[in-house]
């Protein structure tokens, strides 16, 4: 008996033995070349890129696209990092390769480094918007949706300037592409900030035929700043302006995207008042009458009074708060209409999300103007109703 049970253990040992075959098949982490970031601009060969093809490195393309592909990590004294350009840095390195079929780019990587990349990790992508006005946003992320190695969780971003500056970093330690995805977790803070876009959602906008707006980044000297963003429209996916920092505001505002931050106004005397917001919620109701469609949009805020220069008001006046309210709530529609009007005359598209309203509130009049809602929320009448309530004045008032 206790032989059989002996062979029964033994047998169960080398099954289990089998069973753990491990990952003969994969590489080492420290093997491989992460991709972090990646950047696309107009293509244009760097000088290194032109110096190896007059050696006899080229190949049948067009050079369309360069795409700047970020990779960490790059230890103190590799090969590869000599091997890199001044973009380089301990912490990451930005390979910059030119052609036209993204895929391929990627591929040619593997020409240049020794280390296989993988895109497990990819964080951002930046394309500029010169690039963007020139071709068509699907083409540009086809490969990027396709790529099974490609989280759908990527951050989309849009440049004014070259997207592959924003890949850059004046700060000791820092790795841009964690930088950028960090950053729109600032929202809270900044009402100047927009919803984060991923990949799924931008590829879910493209196909539905909407105009949208990407968040859009400036660099000077090795540092980024989110500055306003990019309207792409949705018939082309190509991008056709900039809304500035306080058309973005006012977007947020008319979106319901609101999680914090603060408006400034003046009072009478040219005063700074800051109302530093607590909550927000907005509403937006569409109206059909006959061929006409408008919309009426309400807004509440609670917050607080959290900073005025005029000594002679003092915050806890009954009467210097409802005028101050007053202010705030000036400020805010004046936002809205200059939004409004860059949308509707400058523009002509609807990056405000008042189709989906309409698509809910009304889906057979949605139904029989979707395929040019564009031209016709153009014409739509837009109504705003603000109410900014003062809930206290801070920790301390004299």
């Amino acid at each position: 008996m206790n032989s059989m049970k002996g062979y029964f253990l033994s047998a169960l040992s080398i099954l289990l033995l089998l069973c753990l075959t491990g990952c003969w098949g994969n590489k080492e982490i420290e093997d491989l070349s992460v991709n972090v970031g990646l950047a696309l601009d107009v293509g244009k060969e760097s000088e290194l890129e032109q110096e190896l093809a007059e050696q006899g490195a080229t190949y049948p393309k067009k050079n369309i696209i360069t795409a700047t592909l970020q990779t960490v990590p790059v230890l103190k004294g590799n090969k590869e990092q000599q091997m890199g350009n001044s973009k380089s840095s301990e912490m990451f390195l930005n390979t910059e390769v030119t052609g036209d079929s993204i895929f391929q780019l990627y591929r040619q990587y593997s020409l240049r480094r020794y280390r296989p990349i993988i895109g497990h990790h990819l964080k951002v992508l930046v394309i500029s918007s010169e690039l963007s006005r020139k071709m068509d946003l699907d083409k540009l992320v086809n490969f990027i949706l396709r790529d099974n190695d490609i989280r759908p969780s990527c951050l989309v971003l849009i440049s004014t300037g070259k997207a592959s500056e924003a890949l850059i970093s004046s700060q000791p330690g820092d790795i841009p592409s964690f930088h950028l995805r960090s950053m729109v977790e600032n929202q809270f803070r900044n009402n100047k900030i927009l919803a984060p876009m991923i990949l799924t959602e931008l590829d879910g906008i493209m196909n539905s035929g909407s105009s949208f707006v990407l968040q859009n980044l400036v660099t000077a000297k090795g540092e980024v700043e989110f500055a306003g963003a990019g309207v792409l429209k949705g018939e082309t996916n190509k991008w056709i302006g900039t809304l500035n920092e306080h058309e973005v505001e006012g977007l947020n505002w008319i979106k319901g995207d609101i999680e914090g931050g603060v408006i400034k106004t003046y009072d009478k005397s040219g005063e700074v008042l800051a109302y530093e917001i607590k909550s927000a919620s907005t509403k937006i109701k569409s109206k059909v009458n006959g061929n006409d469609i408008s919309f009426h949009v309400s807004i509440e805020a609670d917050g607080r009074l959290i900073e005025n220069w005029d000594k002679s008001q003092v915050p806890t006046d009954e009467k210097f708060l409802k005028e101050a309210e007053e202010y705030f709530e000036e400020e805010l529609k004046d936002m809205l209409h200059k939004t409004t009007r860059k949308m509707q005359e400058k523009f002509k598209v609807d990056v405000g999300g008042f189709r989906n309203q309409l698509r809910i509130q009304h889906p057979k009049v949605w139904r029989t103007v979707k395929q040019d809602w564009d031209e016709t929320f153009s014409k739509c009448d837009i109504t705003y109703d603000v109410n900014i309530t003062i809930t206290d004045y801070g920790s301390s008032a004299k």
